[in-house]
């Protein structure tokens, strides 16, 4: 049985790729391809590879087994970003693989954007109480995302794609990943519907500084249903020139691993195309639209949890 592993990364539009592939479940099984997400709630397989942690109640042995006998006869594709955790058992998991032809795909993003949008993700998650700013080091997630695919690397039929609007087929990640698991894209839903998407940089900030008083899960969720309704331009690109200049100096300490394993054609020059200065100099927090911005909403929030007018905790 052929499989193939759609393993992220991170940020590379994974949440929105996923519930497209969900959406076209029934079309894509009749081009031979089953992808069926663990449970309803999930349009991927991350409880899946959840189950192959250290402390999961759920076999992952046995879950895989599972998918794996459901998929019998036809081409199993499994998402999940999550496939790149350090805690998933990788030798297990691809031990239970073992006798079938076996794919791997993962997309790479431009250094600095990924950072961007990762803290995006980790401020919008309540979970993590994320309150450090943009721009302090340690990132959010690693710029090279060598962190998530080092050990991928070593696993053999690995593909290496680009998240890349100009190097998709028609500019559609959707078109793209289809024909990179060989299935025509005629009649599919190709809605944007699902996804998992960024707020604005000014928002974002507001809700760094909102997630310093520690609001509930529901104060949480209500926020940023809030944000997610009001209007607010993009604003000036929020990492300072140093930091991109890190992003891709560490982008270009992976590019040895990674070459081997681009698809045909990939061209690499857009992981390190320069994110531009404005033209006022890169923007300072305290002087900036956004910052305006960010105190604006910042006394809405006030407002709204009284805990944050007691400060930081």
């Amino acid at each position: 049985m052929m499989i193939i592993l759609h393993i992220g990364v991170h940020k590379t539009g994974t949440s929105a790729l996923q519930a497209f592939l969900a959406r076209n479940a029934a079309l894509l099984l009749e081009h031979g391809v089953f992808y069926k997400p663990t449970t309803a709630e999930w349009p991927n397989h991350n409880p899946l590879a959840a189950a192959f942690m250290p402390g999961s109640i759920d076999h992952g042995p046995t879950r895989l087994a599972m998918t794996l006998a459901e998929a019998e006869g036809k081409t199993l594709l499994i998402s999940s970003e999550m496939l790149g955790e350090p805690g998933v058992d990788l030798d297990l998991f691809l031990s239970c693989l073992e006798g079938h032809d076996v794919r791997v795909i993962a997309y790479v993003r431009h250094p600095s954007d990924i950072v961007v949008s990762a803290f995006n993700e980790v401020v919008r998650h309540y979970d993590m109480h994320w309150t450090r700013p943009l721009n302090e080091q340690p990132f959010a997630y690693d710029p090279s995302q060598l962190d998530v695919l080092r050990r991928w690397l070593k696993v053999p039929n690995l593909t290496l794609a680009p998240y890349d609007r100009a190097q998709w087929v028609e500019g559609s990640l959707f078109k793209d990943f289809l024909t990179m698991i060989g299935v025509p894209g005629d009649g599919f839903d190709y809605s944007q519907a699902g996804g998992n998407g960024s707020l604005p940089y000014a928002l974002i900030e507001a809700l760094r500084q909102v997630n310093i008083a520690r609001p509930s899960a529901d104060q949480h969720r209500l926020l940023v249903e809030l944000f997610r309704t009001i209007q607010s331009e993009p604003g000036e690109y929020p990492l300072t020139a140093k930091n991109v200049r890190y992003c891709i100096d560490r982008m270009r300490d992976a590019l040895p691993s990674y070459r081997p394993h681009f698809r045909p054609g990939f061209q690499e020059d857009f992981l390190f195309e320069q994110r531009h200065e404005p033209e006022g100099g890169w923007f300072s927090l305290q002087g900036s639209a956004m910052a305006r911005a960010t105190g604006f909403l910042a006394k809405v929030a006030a407002f709204v949890f009284p805990a944050l007018d007691a400060g930081p905790l």
